[in-house]
């Protein structure tokens, strides 16, 4: 069969468009799929909201009581937008930001999933000491993937490293505060770990307002190295 010279989809059928693609390779980017915006600025907006949010009762803030309120946020704004959001980056062939907003989408997933539904099942069976360990032993875990990003982060940006820097310390201070005793000690460290998470928050949420307000315009109206 003869080869068809590239067309658009603004110059040709939609028949004939139908026709090619069931007949024919894809040849190149943009060549079926027109250009998409990325799902950066969705995703850092899901971490930046999310991590607020939970930042706050960790700083009490807010009532500490009132924790709660994380579950359906990290389901929707975490969880569900995040992964939405990143899952265009890897269309966008963007590994960095796909495997960071998947990621994390799959720590608000979880975090929810546990404060839900297995939390009281787990302090039942091992006691509130036993869950506090198991939730700390989680959050070094975090703190190591997000470690792994870190490195990456600094080919990224500056303020995207900030972004990440101030993650690990957020996951490191709240792991130990879970691991240590209960008492003045461990609520310092939580209480800590929020305000650093405040930090982080406004410093993401920044670097959402930058993409958007950038893209939107077609140039460097904000700053971001």
């Amino acid at each position: 069969m003869a080869t068809q010279e590239p067309t658009t989809m603004r110059t040709e059928g939609v028949g004939a468009l139908a026709d090619r693609v069931l007949t024919e390779p894809e040849r190149g980017s943009g060549y079926f799929f027109p250009t998409a915006a990325g799902g950066t600025a969705v995703w850092v907006i899901g971490f930046a909201f999310s991590l607020a949010l939970l930042s706050l009762a960790n700083a009490e803030w807010i009532n500490l009581t009132a924790l709660g309120i994380i579950v359906p946020v990290a389901y929707a704004v975490g969880a569900l937008g995040m992964i939405i959001g990143s899952l265009w980056e890897f269309r966008a062939n963007n590994l960095f930001g796909a495997v960071a907003g998947v990621g994390y989408g799959a720590f608000w997933l979880s975090l929810a999933l546990l404060l839900q539904f297995f939390a009281g099942g787990i302090v039942e069976a091992t006691g509130a000491a036993g869950f506090a360990d198991a939730v700390g032993a989680y959050q070094l875990l975090w703190a190591l993937f997000t470690v792994c990003l870190l490195v990456a982060a600094w080919f990224v940006g500056r303020t995207v490293f900030v972004v990440f820097a101030l993650l690990v310390a957020v996951f490191v201070l709240l792991a130990l505060s879970n691991l240590f005793a209960p008492g003045d000690g461990a609520d310092t460290l939580r209480k800590l770990g929020g305000y650093v998470g405040l930090v982080d928050a406004a410093v993401a949420w920044y670097v959402f307002t930058v993409l958007v307000v950038n893209t939107t315009a077609g140039r460097n109206v904000l700053p971001l190295k």
